[in-house]
């Protein structure tokens, strides 16, 4: 007769608890959410030598809300704050409450912010209507990715948002969250009085 002899003691079955899972879950949301923190970061820091700063800026027409197109060369001779969003993007919708507030306290001088969303033109428009939002927004759906290329995010990131002097120079870009606190010291820089 054949047979095995059991192995003593006999092997412990290791167990995968809920304890571990909820351990490891955490450490997995921290290594992600740190992660994203860091590449906004040095996202911020390396638009310096965007070879777009310095150039014309690149024309377009979008369709707004309304379906109706508006041309970027109706902002000519305004400082104009160029900002690639979408609804589904939290930083983006984290940045436009200060956008609001930089556009009315500041349009009168010439300064006009832009949006230009990167999605659905029924969720742009219910988001517009729920935050209140007071600057145009033009949807430029997924067109808007090669967009933003042309004005510099070779990237793909977003948010995205570009600084065109009066003159129609692309004067700064930035990669990620734009503050409140260095959009005013840019403005501040192009002759808007804070």
């Amino acid at each position: 007769m054949l047979c095995c002899k059991m192995p003593y003691p006999l092997p412990q079955r290791k167990s995968f608890s809920m304890k571990k899972a909820l351990i490891i879950l955490v450490i997995a949301a921290l290594a992600a959410t740190g992660g994203f923190a860091v590449r906004s970061y040095l996202n911020q820091q390396a638009d310096a030598n965007n070879p777009a700063l310095g150039q014309i800026r690149p024309e377009f027409a979008a369709p707004d809300i309304n379906g109706e197109y508006q041309n970027i060369k109706q902002y000519d001779g305004k400082l104009v704050l160029l900002n690639f969003w979408a609804t589904w993007c939290p930083p983006c919708k984290h940045e436009i409450p200060a956008f609001i507030a930089l556009q009315n306290e500041y349009g009168s001088q010439g300064f006009q912010i832009v949006g230009l969303a990167i999605d659905d033109e029924d969720a742009v428009a219910g988001f517009i209507e729920e935050i209140g939002m007071n600057y145009p927004t033009m949807v430029v759906q997924q067109a808007g990715i090669e967009l933003a290329r042309r004005y510099g995010n070779d990237q793909g990131v977003l948010p995205y948002s570009v600084l065109i002097d009066r003159d129609g120079r692309i004067v700064y870009t930035i990669s990620g969250e734009l503050s409140k606190k260095r959009a005013r010291e840019l403005l501040s820089a192009h002759g808007i009085k804070l």
